[in-house]
Order: structure tokens, then C-alpha cells, then sequence
């Protein structure tokens, strides 16, 4: 509604703007009232015109691009200090033609402001949104740039995006470890090094012995406990598409049924999701080396 309204302010303020511009005296003859204020002056008159038109190419950036509309803002706020004249002369009862000018200046003006505007929704959704991704940079040492330019760029598509951030906590039967073991293996499958170094980071911060995130981290399949062992073997099968995927689902579905499978397959493929997006948006960084608590680890690398 608010493109549509500036895209037609629009059109009228730049249809004034030039009509001043190239043809001031035909103008100045047909606006009601504009004779009355002297005799016609072709540079005022052009000046004016400029600010229309300037006016309305602003209003149409608006409706072009709703992003932009800090723009328009500036484009409109000439609009709304002329209706605010126009308006004070009304009231102290200078303006002999009131009617016509709280419609066709007064009234635009106003509607020029409520057209530029964003939501105060989205406003306040993209306020909270930037506030949690600084926090969560500086709680994990994470680099949001992606987040962060996706936020700016689309705000559609980042808040369509983010409620992946539940979906990869899900969990309702598996161990915590195992869920971790699936969701580190799928983030060191799309070879993203933070992601997968948030995922440690995580996995340490829900209180995840140190041995188990090192054993899935170096594919050290002995020192994994049996849960780990279980998620570790089904999520890697998954991501190479090996042959006895089917064998290891079983094996996950025997110890902790159907649930048990849904729970390891969001940990794991929410764990490849945001690497994926990452790479996509060329912010992905190579899987090298991970820290775990202090200790860095050399990255063993099975292709997916």
C-alpha cells in the first residue's frame, strides 16, 4: 500500500516539478491562488519546481526499492514543511482558498510522510535482530557478516532464514552429545572452519565432555561413547552417501526409534545449512583447525 501511494505521489510531484521547470507561466496561470501571491517571478518559480521534482524522484525510489526509504524521507520532508505553511496559513486565516489547498497540498503532504515511512514492525523486528546479532558475535566470536548483510540486504529473506536457528535445536529423544556428534560432522562436511568451530564452542558451552567433541572432530571413532558413536557413523554415512546409510539408520532407529532419526537428522542437516548459505554468499571460510577448550586440532576431511 505505502510503494503504491508513493509511487502516485510521485508521478504528480514530478509532473509539477517539470511543468514548473519548462513551463512556469502556463503554471502560474492555472495553480488556483498562485497569481494572487504577486506578479510571476520564472526563477522562484523554477527553484520550486526543482524541489518538486527532486521531491518526486525521492517518493519514486520508495516505491521502487522500500529499503531505500530514508531516501524518500528526505525527498518528502520538502513536501511536509510546504503543507505545514500552507497549513499555519489556514489556520491564521490568510489562505482564501483553504479547501483546495488542504487537498492538494496539505493532505499530500501527510500522505507523502505516512508513504515513506517502513512498518514499525519491521522496524522494530530488524532493531531486535541486529541487537542479537551483536551479542551473539561477541558471546561466541563468531563473524555474523552474512547475517548481517543479509539482514540489510533482504530483510524478507534473513527473517524467513533465522527460524532455521530453532529447527537445529530440536531434540527430543537422542542424547545432547549425540545430537552435537551429528551436527559438528555436518558442518565439517560442507568445509566451513567458524561454523564448525561454533558448533564446538556450543557443544562446550551445553557441558560436552572434551574427549567426545576431539574423538568427532578427528573421526577417532574408538574414543567416541556408543551415542556419539551411533550419531557419528549415521551422520557421516548421510553426508557421503555410503553405501550402508541404511545400515546406520537402523542401528539409530533400533536404539531410539523413529524420533531418534528425525532428532539426528535436523541436528545434522541444520549443521550443513548455514555453511551451505555461508558458501553461497562467499563468506565461507576452509575447515583447517578447531579448538576445542583451548586446544587446537587439526581437521581430518572426508569428502562428502
Amino acid at each position: 500500500m505505502r510503494r503504491v501511494l508513493a509511487a502516485v505521489l510521485a508521478i504528480l510531484n514530478v509532473g509539477n516539478g517539470l511543468l514548473m521547470l519548462f513551463a512556469g507561466p502556463f503554471w502560474f496561470q492555472s495553480v488556483p491562488g498562485a497569481a494572487d501571491t504577486g506578479p510571476f517571478n520564472p526563477h522562484f518559480v523554477q527553484d520550486v519546481g526543482a524541489a518538486f521534482l527532486v521531491a518526486g524522484l525521492a517518493l519514486a525510489v520508495r516505491a521502487w526499492r522500500p529499503a531505500l526509504w530514508p531516501v524518500a524521507l528526505a525527498g518528502a520532508a520538502f513536501l511536509v514543511f510546504h503543507g505545514l505553511i500552507h497549513l499555519a496559513m489556514i489556520v491564521a486565516g490568510h489562505d482564501h482558498r483553504a479547501a483546495f489547498d488542504v487537498v492538494a497540498v496539505v493532505l499530500p503532504s501527510a500522505l507523502a510522510l505516512y508513504s515513506v515511512l517502513p512498518d514499525k514492525e519491521k522496524i522494530m523486528r530488524s532493531w531486535f535482530a541486529r541487537r542479537l546479532l551483536r551479542r551473539f558475535r561477541q558471546q561466541y566470536g563468531y563473524d555474523t557478516s552474512y547475517l548481517d548483510m543479509l539482514l540489510k540486504e533482504s530483510p524478507s529473506a534473513f527473517f524467513k532464514f533465522a527460524p532455521l536457528m530453532k529447527a537445529s535445536r530440536h531434540r527430543e529423544v537422542v542424547p545432547m552429545e549425540a545430537s552435537f556428534a551429528a551436527g559438528l560432522t555436518g558442518a565439517k562436511a560442507e568445509d566451513c572452519g567458524p561454523c564448525a568451530q561454533l558448533v564446538v564452542d556450543m557443544a562446550l558451552e551445553a557441558g560436552i565432555p572434551k574427549d567426545q567433541i576431539e574423538a568427532v572432530v578427528r573421526r577417532d571413532v574408538r574414543a567416541m561413547s556408543d551415542d556419539v558413536v551411533l550419531a557419528f557413523r549415521f551422520a557421516d554415512a548421510v553426508v557421503r552417501r555410503s553405501a550402508d546409510e541404511d545400515e546406520h539408520r537402523d542401528a539409530v532407529r533400533a536404539q531410539w526409534g523413529e524420533k531418534g532419526v528425525i532428532d539426528l537428522a535436523f541436528a545434522l542437516q541444520m549443521g550443513r545449512m548455514y555453511p551451505m548459505m555461508k558458501a553461497a554468499l562467499g563468506y565461507a571460510k576452509e575447515c583447517r583447525r578447531i579448538s576445542v577448550g583451548g586446544k587446537d586440532i587439526d581437521v581430518i576431511k572426508q569428502a562428502a
